[in-house]
């Protein structure tokens, strides 16, 4: 009888090796997982021979049947036999072409895989053949071989998986889930090789379709049909070492499709955590720090991408990650930014006493707030630098504040709403920041008396460098006291809102270990404009110009969408119009 913790006898018997059988069926495990490997090894087969026509067919979500068909170059009849062995491939010739592979196959693992485990069928024939092959294999075993003529292509039909492995065939879930992921995965390849037709089908019926396009947004929209109603932001950069191609949902809209980011790094769809930062790092922050909806295409010399660091290849490794996170992340700001410039686009504003002539406006934005007291926006214009955009005349009321909380404006494309408290976090958020140690900032003509507690006054002690590098500067005025002199540029704080931030400073752990993001953050929410405040249309002006110059302009410091965008399409469907 075993004790608590002693190992079975089995396991102390001498090494020794695996019979070839078990190990067969071993190594199959590492590849085919479920229905769905076995429908993406048989996609990369077709896709990789050339196939502009993949047809899959599936029984119970795929654990009856997987069948895919394709009309590719097809398998030579001499070569059938030898591609369901191990390590059978016509992709590598040495190990220096490892570093140059361009294809999605390989290894030579996925046939003799589906092999092992299932009842196996391949079928194939060459365009340049009279007739082709039909392979039987059963657990490993070829069980028949016989002469065929069909048309050119490869049928390839795995029945009955892992009929002989009971353990792993219990682990596959119901048919509805099996089914789903087979769905998916044909999606992913679908959205990659907007050229071929793919078509799945089970005993019912065809369940997907998906006829070739001519571009890959229209792939992308109609794989993922809810995009259709969506206003995309593009973006494309390329370099020697790396191209991005993909879009992004609008930030207003992004959270509700946050789920459905796809990776495709030379083709192969890919998880890349430094990818998913790199996105959430140009973006900006998103609600509950959650991932915004993007779509990605990466594409690198084959030299620069490890393709080879699992069984499945559903993770890579690019050579340089410092490069691949900086050009990525860079690159989809520049596009966030560029919406940003885009939605700043203002008509002309109709009026009897002009003309119907649109009036060139150049409206400022200042290169940094100049200092002013806290009470007031800057109200003069600066003259550099500035967006060029399309105005309105001079007597045009051109912004509306709507409860004292939102500003609205008209633009070409429709209408934006700024909260306009969230807006002033986000641009405070940023000028503490751009210019450490040199950040804008406000000497009070009459300073501030704060009284802390003794844990409050204890982290001002400790952060009091880091916050007078983001322009709060304060004294020690008495016991667990101080006069508070300069704030940040622009910053509308009383002793209340001052009492308010060094108790949440006590509280934030980040902040107590020296996060200075963390202490811009909330500085800015209790500096900014407040809910009830009155503003002017200098000071609205200000304030949208100001948001757009920021590099991430659509998301406060905390997450909270800034800016809201209605196109008129979108205002036409609220009203029945379209």
């Amino acid at each position: 009888m075993l004790t608590s913790g002693a190992r079975p006898l089995e396991s102390r018997v001498g090494i020794r090796l695996l019979p070839p059988r078990i190990a067969a069926k071993i190594a199959a495990g590492e590849v085919i997982i479920r229905p769905s490997s076995v429908v993406k090894e048989l996609l990369e087969n077709s896709l990789d021979a050339g196939a502009k026509r993949v047809e899959t067919c599936i029984e119970r979500g795929g654990k009856a049947l997987v069948r895919v068909s394709d009309n590719g170059e097809g398998i030579a009849r001499d070569e059938l036999q030898l591609a369901v062995q191990r390590f059978a491939t016509s992709k590598l010739a040495d190990a220096g072409d490892l570093e140059r592979i361009q294809s999605y196959g390989f290894r030579g693992e996925a046939l003799a895989s589906m092999a092992e485990v299932s009842e196996l069928v391949i079928e194939s024939q060459r365009p340049d053949a009279e007739s082709g092959v039909l392979l039987k294999i059963n657990a490993g075993k070829i069980t028949g071989r016989k002469e065929i003529v069909r048309t050119p292509g490869t049928t390839v039909s795995v029945r009955n998986l892992f009929f002989n492995l009971p353990a792993r065939r219990a682990f596959l879930r119901s048919e509805a889930y099996e089914r789903r992921l087979v769905l998916e995965k044909v999606r992913d390849y679908a959205l990659i090789e907007p050229s071929v037709r793919f078509e799945v089908s089970n005993p019912s019926g065809t369940i997907l379709a998906f006829p070739p396009t001519r571009s890959w947004i229209e792939r992308v929209q109609e794989v993922l049909p809810e995009l259709k109603n969506v206003e995309l932001i593009e973006f494309k950069e390329t370099h020697r070492l790396l191209s991005i191609e993909g879009f992004m949902a609008r930030p207003d809209q992004a959270v509700q499709l946050r789920r459905r980011q796809k990776i495709f790094f030379n083709s192969r769809p890919v998880l890349y955590r430094s990818i998913y930062r790199a996105v959430m790092e140009g973006f900006g922050p998103q609600p509950g720090n959650l991932v915004p909806f993007f779509i990605l295409k990466l594409t690198a010399p084959p030299q620069m991408l490890d393709a080879n660091i699992h069984p499945t290849k559903i993770e890579v490794r690019y050579r340089d990650e410092r490069f691949l996170f900086d050009f990525l992340s860079q690159a989809i700001r520049k596009a966030v930014h560029k919406e940003a410039v885009k939605t700043l686009k203002f008509p002309a504003y109709p009026s009897s006493l002009r003309t119907d002539e649109k009036i060139e406006r150049q409206i400022p934005i200042p290169a940094s707030p100049p200092s002013t007291p806290p009470s007031s926006m800057p109200k003069t214009p600066v003259s550099t630098p500035h967006l060029e955009t399309k105005g309105y005349p001079e007597t045009h009321t051109g912004f509306w504040q709507l409860q004292n909380l939102y500003i609205l404006a008209q633009t070409y494309s429709g209408l934006i709403i700024v909260d306009q408290h969230a807006a002033h976090e986000r641009i405070l958020y940023e000028e503490m920041l751009e210019r450490l140690g040199s950040s804008p900032r406000q000497r009070l003509l009459f300073p501030l008396i704060v009284d802390l507690s003794a844990e409050e006054f204890a982290t001002f002690e400790e952060i009091a460098g880091d916050l007078k590098d983001l322009g709060f500067e304060a004294k020690v005025f008495g016991p667990n006291q101080l006069i508070v002199e300069t704030l940040p540029a622009d910053a509308k704080m009383g002793p209340g809102e001052l009492r308010q931030l060094f108790r949440e400073f006590a509280e934030t752990n980040e902040v107590k270990l020296g996060n200075r993001d963390k202490m811009a953050a909330l500085i800015a929410c209790k500096a900014a404009i407040k809910a009830g405040s009155s503003l002017s249309q200098a000071e609205m002006e200000s304030l949208i110009n100001r948001l757009f110059r920021c590099k991430t302009p659509f998301f406060c410091p905390h997450g909270r969408p800034t800016v809201i965008k209605f196109t008129m399409d979108d205002l036409a469907k609220r009203f029945g119009r379209i």
